[in-house]
């Protein structure tokens, strides 16, 4: 007991000592050192940080030596693990690489030699290269995010001491946009294959599950908000074909899940629709297209159940009236249509 009080007392004695040194009066040296040690510090420590975020979200630079297992899905043949490799290259080559030519048309031909043979080939190796292109995209987006985070600290930090201290910190590499804007135009070339092979429908699920990258593109580098708004109107369009196609003979659930599938898309996407930038060199969409679009969205929301057209409108809406720069895609009829009919559901 004696021992516990005795470190106790030593205890306090040593934190009034510090509390006493913190409001002592410190020299113009003495608090110019002080500074600089705690900006030492916080440099320390943001390097740190922003080094491990760069580790878990940097993409894998070097292209993976794919392997040969054959037990890797139960239908895996060595025609469909080969086309996939040959997918996974085009994927992960940029297109100032002289070979990516070279691959892609490689690729090309494998997918319309197979519509020959087995187009049940196609629709499994481009499903999952589809999903996997996906989240590649997801992460280039994601490591844009924490870039952002990284350039506005050392904008700051700048402001105590030089430059060179801060020019090497982690997290301060550039977005690499080029990247983005290829992956989200394999996005199309890979619906296209998917449409030939009568795939689609898969391509638009996964679509409308990436809520996440969907998210992110409200905020994203104008350059790529336009090929993410190409990718969104192309699997719309077919979205809305799948809808028209499937619902002919469909059963009760089979309509509710093609219900679901679109409400997801919608959600994910119409954000974007209505926050995107116009493009920077050449508009988004031209005039046709947009109409189009919009015809497109009218469409598919009216297939909805009422509840779920509320709950699209609503998210409409509200980004419509958010976004300064764009008046697209403009649903004020539809959405008047709509009120107009639920008043009248209300008095009958």
């Amino acid at each position: 007991m004696y021992e516990e009080g005795a470190k106790s007392n030593r205890g306090s004695l040593l934190s009034a000592a510090a509390s006493a040194l913190l409001l002592l009066p410190l020299s113009a040296g003495a608090s110019d050192l002080l500074r600089r040690s705690l900006i030492s510090l916080l440099q320390v420590f943001l390097s740190l940080f922003f080094l491990v975020f760069s580790i878990l979200l940097s993409p894998v630079l070097p292209i993976p030596i794919p392997t040969t297992t054959h037990s890797s899905s139960p239908g895996s043949t060595c025609a469909s693990r080969a086309l996939s490799h040959v997918l996974s290259v085009v994927s992960l080559l940029p297109v100032s690489s002289r070979k990516y030519d070279i691959v892609r048309s490689l690729a090309d031909r494998l997918l319309d030699e197979n519509l020959r043979f087995d187009a049940e080939l196609n629709r499994r190796v481009l499903a999952d290269a589809f999903s996997q292109t996906v989240r590649r995209l997801e992460a280039t987006v994601a490591a844009d995010e924490w870039g952002l985070v990284g350039a506005a600290v050392k904008k700051g930090m700048k402001r105590w001491w030089p430059a060179v201290m801060v020019r090497n910190m982690a997290g301060e590499e550039a977005f690499d946009g080029a990247k983005a804007e290829k992956l989200a135009s394999e996005l199309v070339w890979l619906g296209e294959k998917m449409v030939a092979c009568g795939a689609v429908g898969e391509a638009v699920v996964r679509w409308g599950a990436a809520t996440r990258l969907g998210h992110r593109a409200v905020s994203a580098d104008a350059r790529l908000q336009v090929a993410l708004v190409r990718v969104t109107v192309f699997l719309l369009r077919h979205a809305n074909l799948m809808q028209s196609e499937e619902a002919k003979g469909a059963a009760e659930e089979q309509e509710k899940n093609i219900s679901h599938i679109h409400m997801a898309i919608l959600k994910s996407w119409l954000p974007l629709l209505c926050r995107a930038s116009n493009g920077t060199e050449t508009p988004t969409l031209n005039s046709r297209e947009k109409a189009e679009t919009v015809r497109v969205l009218e469409e598919l929301i009216a297939k909805l159940s009422w509840e779920q057209q509320e709950e699209v409108l609503v998210l409409w809406l509200h980004h419509f009236a958010a976004s300064p720069d764009s008046d697209w895609p403009n649903l004020e009829s539809y959405y008047a249509q709509w009120y107009s009919d639920s008043r009248k559901l209300l008095i009958n």
